[in-house]
């Protein structure tokens, strides 16, 4: 029985093929539009990061829009803190959007939705323990990327 030895340029095998396809694919998963509404929220854009998740929301999928709509509310619960000072509404809104982003856990759509609860979580409790802490520490939306071995 010979050991077939590895060679530079070697054409890989069907199934190899099919694998790094479907990384490809799941890779390219999450919407350029979800992406973009994201980026803007870690970027503290967060009113434009509301308009983009609700352009994404129009064509989401039913199942996928209770999760969006809880990252809208995210969106908003920061705009509503940051542009206006407001520190009630925005820790209630928080908690509301919490609420709607538990089924979800623990991605999905390509992010970590249990370290985005655990991070709002957190910051509503500052925020209404010290508003200041809270505005300093705003929570970022982080995407899932894969492990390989």
């Amino acid at each position: 029985m010979q050991i077939e030895k590895f060679k530079i340029g070697r054409t890989p095998k069907p199934f190899c093929s099919l694998i790094f396809a479907f990384f490809n694919f799941k890779l390219s998963l999450v919407d350029a539009r979800l992406r973009e509404g994201i980026r803007l929220f870690n970027a503290g854009r967060y009113f434009n990061a509301h308009e983009a998740l609700e352009e994404f929301y129009l064509s989401a999928a039913e199942q996928d829009k209770p999760f969006v709509e809880g990252l809208i509310q995210l969106a908003a619960a920061l705009r509503m803190f940051h542009d206006f000072s407001e520190t009630k509404g925005p820790a209630r809104m928080a908690r509301q959007a919490i609420i709607r982003l538990e089924n979800y856990q623990p991605k999905y759509l390509g992010v970590r939705v249990q370290d985005l609860i655990e991070a709002m979580e957190s910051w509503a409790g500052e925020l209404e323990a010290n508003p200041a802490v809270a505005r300093a520490g705003a929570p970022k939306i982080r995407l899932s990327r894969f492990i390989f071995f």
